[in-house]
């Protein structure tokens, strides 16, 4: 009996096309987008949207700075939206930090706070250019969670560092919220 020439190299040949076959579904599945782009891009120009620096009317120092740091680098990084200076034409956000509580939530055998939760509110308005009419106005919550120092070296400075970690970690969760927010009341 007479074989073709290409028989026998049938299984090298059904391997290396299962291979690529395997390669071009992993590569175009994968999220693979060209340097520059950005496959959640909208179409049309980014919304500008001017940060008005947070009030802090809680407690907790520094919470406003960072909530609108947060926030102005979010935009940077924006496909919607971009962030303007002083532009008249640009729709505005205002923020109050309204109130900010710690509070133990887990002790150990001698009663000593393991774990603490903070939580804070925050009341956002955005106003249309122009005419500073308020298309969105809420308040909403923010929580976060820190671990105490079991240390008996350096506890104090450990549990700042903990507590200022966590405070981070609430502005950037009040970013992203607020981030929602305007994408369904702007788009």
């Amino acid at each position: 009996m007479v074989r073709h020439p290409m028989h026998r190299h049938a299984p090298l040949y059904l391997c290396c096309t299962l291979i690529a076959l395997g390669l071009l579904v992993g590569l175009t599945s994968c999220g693979y987008t060209v340097v520059g782009t950005s496959p959640a891009q909208p179409s049309g120009p980014r919304t500008p949207l001017q940060i008005i620096p947070f009030v802090n009317r809680s407690r907790e120092p520094d919470l406003d700075r960072l909530t609108t740091a947060a926030l102005r680098h979010a935009m940077v990084q924006s496909p919607l939206f971009v962030a303007t200076g002083d532009d008249p034409a640009a729709h505005q956000l205002h923020g109050t930090i309204q109130r900010f509580r710690s509070s133990p939530i887990s002790l150990d055998a001698t009663d000593t706070v393991v774990q603490y939760r903070i939580e804070a509110d925050l009341h956002i308005r955005l106003t249309e250019p122009g005419t500073r009419r308020v298309l969105l106005e809420q308040e909403f919550s923010s929580a976060a969670v820190y671990l105490v120092s079991r240390s008996t070296t350096d506890r104090v400075r450990e549990d700042v560092a903990a507590r200022e970690a966590a405070v981070t970690r609430l502005a950037q969760q009040f970013t992203e919220q607020c981030l929602a927010l305007l994408a369904t009341a702007l788009l």
